[in-house]
């Protein structure tokens, strides 16, 4: 489960092409900011589906749901869309996260057969009256140019998606890992060592099979490239009961 919960209705197809965005947020907005500053304000006044940042992707919505992101109807629900942080920060740090953002756009055009265009990668100004995105129309030449860009570099980063091999590229790809995510296993061993909880990132499961936690970590697997993460804690030291006290908060 993401953060944003489906808030924004559900698309029931695959998406058509991709919005970039710049944050227009402080020059330390990274991924850990969004990630709190999601869960604690109006997601009415817009959302993305991913941010990139200098210190990781954050997922805030699936891609099969819809999200505020463009003030147009159309793009709100028939597109996805990733937004650049720190674009109001250093410039090198702003140039490696729209470089990560690209290369997730291209997996994303990839994932869902979506053929680069004029039609398909979108800047968010073309539908709304906004600078956005200001740094990357500033340091590409205009929003012409900057289109044009995104473009090409998604077809070149497409290319070489498709000349290491789609399916492999996709499963191991280091953006892919990036992605930040709260779930995880964990079991509290002085009570039933055998008793294995799922945290899905907002809500705690206690799981009654085996292989009840092997399908939920082969779908994290698949989609994170390595196991789930699990931890082991004890009743008298309760962290397990501080995570679900922070997510209570969090709501």
């Amino acid at each position: 489960m993401t953060i944003c919960r489906g808030i924004a209705g559900r698309r029931g197809e695959n998406p058509v092409g991709i919005f970039l965005h710049n944050d227009a947020g402080s020059q330390n907005a990274d991924a850990a900011f969004y990630r709190s500053w999601l869960q604690t304000h109006s997601l009415e006044n817009g959302f993305a589906h991913y941010y990139v940042a200098s210190d990781s992707v954050l997922q805030a919505e699936d891609d099969t749901n819809c999200a505020w992101h463009c003030g147009d109807p159309n793009g709100n629900l028939n597109y996805l869309s990733i937004e650049v942080c720190q674009s109001m920060g250093e410039l090198n740090t702003f140039k490696s996260n729209e470089k990560t953002a690209l290369e997730l756009a291209a997996q994303k055009c990839q994932q869902y057969g979506i053929t680069p265009s004029k039609d398909t990668i979108r800047l968010h100004q073309e539908v709304y009256a906004t600078a956005c995105p200001h740094r990357s129309t500033e340091i590409h030449g205009g929003a012409s140019a900057a289109k044009m860009y995104f473009i090409n570099r998604i077809k070149e980063l497409m290319n070489e998606i498709n000349s290491t091999g789609t399916a492999e590229r996709l499963a191991t790809t280091a953006i892919e890992r990036t992605i930040t995510t709260m779930q995880c296993f964990y079991k509290i061993t002085d009570k039933d060592k055998n008793k294995i909880y799922y945290f899905d990132g907002f809500n705690v499961h206690p799981l009654s099979h085996p292989d009840e936690k092997k399908v939920l970590n082969d779908i994290y697997k698949a989609n994170n490239g390595k196991d789930m993460p699990e931890f082991s804690w004890i009743s008298k030291v309760p962290w397990f009961m501080r995570l679900k006290n922070a997510m209570k908060r969090m709501d």
